[in-house]
């Protein structure tokens, strides 16, 4: 790492340590109605078009519905995701004191899928978005006693790493790095656990990334779960623990199970597909709550059109080459 960089991520953690300081001091102590009071003037404080990450959501929103909504309709979408997000960082906090307490009262299972899940004495994998309140809800399913591995990438500074950790691990859920996460999930499975993974962040061509469609544009997806499910025939439950804002709970809701026997008979890519669209089938139920300021397409194939791509895409050099879809059979 040069010493510029190494600079840079020194300056950054300054204000992420302090308010992680802060944050651990004043927001557990807060009322639930205190948090989301507090949860709301960080969204609007943070819902700017002045800032970068506001500029990014309001692009993907364009890509994912162009014209078919009016922009008021956008807006509003984007508000709320905003709201919910800012609600998503103030629970690490919230959540970390009277932990078993808060989680019975502000999380509830949505659905007889789930609910078999939880109880049950099998192998699987929760495949998930950045939608809804999905640290909660994974921590929730820990604390009902199934045994919850998860995949975890560091992010921020070092002490933020280990806030969210601390966070995950409060009720016995393990954590596999990302890094080499392939031995930790294989353990898990073997052992008759679930494994959770948020699925909707891009994997490079070099990663071993998959470009698939999603939502309208080519994104690049991690094959794993798909190949996994397959070769140990285990099923996968696409889902999340959406916000009822009425009640203030995280309602945990499936979206889509495949079986062990559909996972089986699923050709590996097949199933990395069927997995891809119902995580975009999910975004477009609850739009209101999908994190829009992630760079979802920011990466183009060789042969592909960069101008289809929105302003933060680059090349992804080591991907396999663009193929245009098949035209429809007359």
């Amino acid at each position: 790492m040069s010493k510029r960089r190494r600079l840079r991520r020194t300056l950054a953690a300054i204000p992420q340590n302090l308010f992680l300081w802060l944050g651990s001091l004043v927001v557990p102590a807060l009322s639930r109605a205190g948090e989301r009071r507090l949860a709301r003037f960080i969204s609007r404080l943070l819902c700017r078009p002045c800032f970068r990450w506001c500029r990014c959501a309001r692009t993907n929103l364009d890509i994912v519905y162009g014209d078919t909504k009016t922009p008021e309709e956008k807006s509003r979408i984007l508000r709320a995701s905003f709201d919910n997000a800012a609600l998503v960082v103030t629970d690490y906090f919230w959540f970390g004191r009277r932990t078993e307490e808060r989680l019975e009262r502000h999380c509830a299972v949505g659905d007889d899928t789930i609910r078999r899940w939880i109880e049950g004495d099998f192998p699987g994998v929760f495949v998930t978005a950045h939608l809804g309140s999905w640290e909660t809800a994974g921590l929730y399913i820990a604390s009902r006693g199934r045994r919850l591995w998860s995949v975890f990438k560091p992010i921020g500074s070092r002490a933020v790493t280990r806030r969210m950790r601390h966070f995950r691990s409060s009720c016995e859920q393990r954590v596999i790095p990302r890094e080499g996460a392939m031995t930790g999930v294989l353990r898990a499975l073997r052992a008759r656990d679930v494994v959770a993974m948020v699925l909707d962040q891009h994997v490079d061509g070099r990663d071993g990334g998959v470009y698939l469609d999603f939502l309208g544009l080519p994104a690049g997806f991690s094959p794993a779960v798909g190949t996994l499910a397959h070769r140990l025939r285990v099923p996968v439950l696409v889902a999340a623990g959406v916000r009822d804002w009425e009640s203030d709970r995280v309602v945990l809701r499936s979206f889509r199970e495949f079986t062990a026997e559909e996972t089986a008979a699923m050709a590996p890519d097949e199933l990395t597909r069927a997995i891809a669209d119902a995580i975009g089938g999910m975004i477009l139920r609850w739009p209101e709550q999908w994190l829009w300021t992630y760079r979802r397409w920011k990466r183009w194939q060789p042969g592909d059109d960069p101008k289809r791509f929105p302003w933060y895409a680059k090349l992804d050099p080591l991907a396999p080459p663009f193929v245009p879809p098949a035209a429809p059979a007359p």
